[in-house]
């Protein structure tokens, strides 16, 4: 078995036949499907087993609950049997030719990674991976998104990664946490200058991030929380020369989760409470963050403003500005 492609799939119900018709259509055929349906409650479920009985590429492992988005790639990454690993997003699709490219990219270097290029659906806005000699140093920066859809994998890295992390329950951060063990785990990683990943941005996180409570807030802090305490386990164990700067990603995690929830606050009061939660934690860096640079750009949001200065407003004058809803 050259591939295993990995998706999970948590009530994804009426959402996942663009992503099975492109892997029906893929011109290199030597390839399993691994559902991993993290204890879907809307049919999922049972449309996956019956999908599953009529194609014998594709197999689906249930949770019995919701697990979360971590544990469902950990138990793909577990049953996989390919030689190289591809990780599906069950709301997006490949291209028709994206196995066969892979595999004879693979095939030629002996790379234990290969990046390539995406198309954001529907903007049709095309993302090439950025060039770097040092992932785990441009991703830990900012510089470069840790999605794990962006790349594909040589089963070694995988089972290398298994061998030295467990599952765990996360449902924001897992990327950073995935790219940081896997990216540490391989030697070689090379670029593939085409687009073979369609990623559908209406759907999932992209819309998701839009609601703000605190109760939502303090969820993703746990989940982004725990990817951080598994990132520095790993690092501090196996690459411990990157030990400040996985310190500084994970508060790039914080301050993502600051942003998404200060944009979309309804009112000053809940935005003061999400600063003042971040401080209570301990955050101060990010706290500081969030009323430096993200208030002001709070304000130019709501008020559809863009006078530079507003960037000179301190934070008590900013909160009088900030419309009550």
């Amino acid at each position: 078995m050259y591939f295993s492609v990995l998706v999970p799939v948590y009530n994804q119900m009426g959402k996942m036949d663009k992503c099975i018709d492109s892997l029906l259509i893929q011109t290199f055929k030597d390839f399993e499907v691994i559902f991993v349906d993290d204890g879907s409650t809307d049919g999922s479920s049972e449309f996956l087993d019956k999908l599953c009985s009529e194609n014998d590429k594709f197999l689906v492992y249930h949770h019995g609950n919701n697990k979360s988005l971590t544990a469902a790639r950990f138990t793909g990454m577990e049953h996989a049997n390919g030689s190289h690993i591809f990780f599906l997003d069950s709301d997006d699709f490949l291209e028709y030719t994206a196995l066969e490219d892979l595999k004879n990219e693979f095939d030629r270097s002996s790379a234990d990674i290969i990046r390539f290029g995406v198309l954001m659906e529907p903007m049709g806005v095309t993302v090439m991976p950025p060039e770097t000699d040092d992932f785990l140093t441009s991703f830990m920066n900012g510089h470069i998104p840790p999605a794990i859809w962006k790349n594909a994998y040589d089963a070694r890295v995988i089972k290398g990664v298994l061998d030295k992390c467990s599952s765990f329950y996360c449902n924001m951060g897992e990327d950073s946490f995935f790219s940081t063990v896997f990216f540490g785990n391989s030697n070689k990683v090379i670029s593939l200058n085409k687009v073979l990943y369609h990623y559908d941005a209406l759907s999932g996180m992209s819309q998701t991030s839009q609601v703000s409570t605190m109760a939502k807030m303090e969820k993703d802090y746990e989940s982004a929380h725990a990817s951080g305490q598994n990132i520095l386990q790993f690092i501090k164990k196996y690459k411990p020369e990157y030990l400040d700067l996985a310190k500084k990603s994970i508060r790039h995690m914080y301050r993502y989760i600051l942003c998404q929830n200060i944009l979309y606050a309804k009112d000053c009061l809940d935005v003061s409470s999400y600063l003042n939660f971040f401080k209570d934690k301990g955050e101060k860096l990010v706290y500081e963050f969030g009323c430096k640079e993200l208030i002001p750009y709070k304000v130019k949001f709501d008020l559809k403003r863009t006078d530079e200065r507003f960037s000179e407003i301190e934070l008590e004058d900013l909160f009088t500005l900030l419309p009550e809803k």
